[in-house]
C-alpha cells in the first residue's frame, strides 16, 4: 500500500473454516461515488494475482470470495482482476455467482516451460543448434564468469542499486524505453523491500554476474517449491557478447531442475526469446466485475467498449510476435 497504492484504501476478504482464516482476497478501493472501483492489492507491478487460499480449499474460498462480493455490493461499482493464476478457480467461481455481472477480457499470453526430471532431457528436446548454443554459455561459468547469489541483508542496497542501474543501461544501448516507472526511486525501494522479506525464506533469488572481479549483471527472480518466476534483471552492455542474460535463463533452468521444481515460468508477455528456450503458452484470465447496480452496469458498459479496442491491439500485436524469435542476446 505504501509504495503502490498510497491513494486508496485497502479493502481485505478473509475466508474462514470456523476459527481458522483460510483464504484472503488482498484489495484495494478508490474513488468517491459516482464510481468505487475494487482493484489488485500487489498486481502492479507483478504478473500474477490470485486470491490467497490453502490449496485444498481454493474452490471453496473462491466461492465465499465471491458470495462476500455480492453481500457488500453496496459498497462497491466496479471490480478489475487481471492475470489471474494458471487454473484459478475465482473466474468460473464469480461467473457462477447470482447477483454477479462478469466481463471476459482477452487472456494474457504467459509462457513457461515444464521441466522433464534431468536438464539432460530438457536440452534433448530442444534444436540441437539451441543445445549446443547454451551449452557453450553455461561452460562459460566454469570459470569465466563467476555467478554469486546474494544472502546478506546488508549488502542488497547496493546490489538493488547495480540492479536498476544496469537495466536502464542495457535498454538504453539497445535503443529501447525502458518502463518509466522501472526507473523509478519508488520502484527501487519497493524492489529492495520485497527481496529483503523474501530473501530468508528462499523465495527470492539475487544474482550477481561477475567477470574479471567486475559485477556485469543483476537478476532478481522469485521462487517456490513449485516454480522458478523469470523477473527482471540487466547486463552491462559493453559485454553482451558474453551472453549474461542467456546464462540467467539457463542457470535458472537447470538449477530449478535439480531443486525439483515443475516449471520454469516466463510470466507474462509473450517476448519472442521466451520461445527459443521452448516456453509453451498458457493464458491468465483477466476479467471486470459488476452488479446489477445503475453505476455498476455503466461501468460494465464502458468497460466493454474499452476492452475491444484493447483486445483488437493485443490480438495485432501478439500476431506480430515471431514464436521461435533468438534471444536478445548470444
Amino acid at each position: 500500500m505504501r509504495h503502490w497504492a498510497p491513494d486508496a484504501r485497502p479493502w481485505l476478504l478473509r475466508a474462514r473454516d470456523g476459527r481458522q482464516v483460510v483464504g484472503l482476497a488482498p484489495l484495494t478501493i478508490r474513488g468517491p461515488r459516482p464510481l468505487r472501483t475494487l482493484r489488485m492489492l500487489g498486481k502492479e507491478p507483478g504478473d500474477y494475482w490470485d486470491v490467497l487460499a490453502l490449496p485444498a480449499l481454493r474452490a471453496e474460498v473462491a466461492d465465499a470470495i465471491a458470495r462476500a462480493l455480492v453481500e457488500r455490493r453496496a459498497d462497491w461499482d466496479g471490480c478489475v482482476v487481471s492475470c489471474l493464476t494458471q487454473g484459478s478457480p475465482l473466474a468460473p467461481a464469480f461467473a457462477a455467482a447470482a447477483g454477479l455481472r462478469v466481463l471476459t477480457r482477452m487472456p494474457v499470453r504467459c509462457p513457461r516451460i515444464e521441466l522433464p526430471a534431468t536438464f539432460d532431457a530438457y536440452l534433448a528436446s530442444l534444436p540441437r543448434s539451441r543445445r549446443s548454443n547454451l551449452r557453450r554459455h553455461l561452460r562459460r561459468l566454469d570459470g569465466e564468469i563467476e555467478l554469486r547469489e546474494v544472502h546478506e541483508e546488508h549488502e542488497l542496497p547496493a546490489v538493488i542499486d547495480r540492479w536498476q542501474e544496469l537495466r536502464t543501461r542495457q535498454w538504453r544501448a539497445l535503443g529501447k524505453q525502458l518502463t518509466p516507472e522501472h526507473a523509478s526511486k519508488r520502484f527501487r525501494d519497493f524492489m529492495f523491500a520485497v527481496v529483503r522479506n523474501l530473501l530468508p525464506s528462499g523465495q527470492a533469488l539475487v544474482w550477481e554476474f561477475r567477470h574479471h572481479g567486475e559485477v556485469i549483471g543483476v537478476y532478481v527472480n522469485l521462487v517456490d517449491d513449485y516454480a522458478f518466476y523469470w523477473y527482471l534483471g540487466g547486463f552491462e552492455p559493453s559485454v553482451a557478447e558474453l551472453g549474461v542474460g542467456k546464462i540467467a535463463i539457463a542457470e535458472g533452468i537447470r538449477s530449478s531442475i535439480e531443486h525439483g521444481r515443475r516449471y520454469y515460468d516466463f510470466t507474462r508477455g509473450a517476448e519472442a526469446y521466451k520461445y527459443w528456450y521452448g516456453a509453451c503458452d498458457t493464458q491468465a484470465p483477466s476479467l471486470v466485475v459488476g452488479h446489477a447496480g445503475v453505476r455498476s452496469r455503466a461501468l460494465l458498459a464502458a468497460a466493454s467498449v474499452i476492452s475491444a479496442r484493447r483486445d483488437q491491439r493485443a490480438a495485432r500485436q501478439d500476431a506480430a510476435v515471431p514464436i521461435a524469435g533468438a534471444p536478445s542476446d548470444n
